[in-house]
């Protein structure tokens, strides 16, 4: 998708964007290609699908592997050491939103902690109550873009 986007739209201002298990693959996406993207925004999200969160499962019912590891922001992010790819993310505007009483909450406090544990800027806001459905994603669509 990236070439063609670059095709279609040559801006060097790639975004990614997404809600939920959207927010997850923005995230993701973003954290393990920085240099491809200027921005990510990620409402909602679940940054490890290895642990079972509410009524959410692990969707991998136990198995793990590099793979899993390296697709896991809130694992592989906390061990990010290589000052090239540090200065990446550094470089990224990170916004993260989601809900105070939503079951991602905390996923999203253990994201924002390593990245500010690794010197990465961003902005990090809780919104009042579950803030997991499309009227409240429209509300912050609206303030963060």
């Amino acid at each position: 998708m990236v070439p063609l986007s670059a095709y279609v739209n040559p801006s060097e201002q790639l975004v990614a964007h997404g809600c939920s298990i959207g927010a997850y693959h923005a995230v993701n996406i973003t954290f393990r290609h920085p240099g491809l993207f200027k921005r990510v925004v990620g409402l909602s999200g679940r940054y490890d699908l290895t642990q079972p969160v509410g009524t959410y499962p692990d969707l991998f019912e136990g198995h793990y592997d590099t793979d899993i590891y390296f697709h896991m922001p809130n694992h592989f992010v906390p061990n990010l050491e290589d000052p090239e790819l540090l200065a990446k993310f550094r470089s990224l505007e990170i916004t993260l939103a989601v809900g105070e009483a939503d079951y991602f909450c905390d996923s999203n406090r253990r994201i924002s902690q390593a990245l500010w544990d690794k010197g990465v800027s961003h902005t990090f806001d809780i919104w009042p109550g579950t803030a997991h459905k499309a009227c409240y994603w429209r509300s912050m669509v609206e303030r963060y873009f």
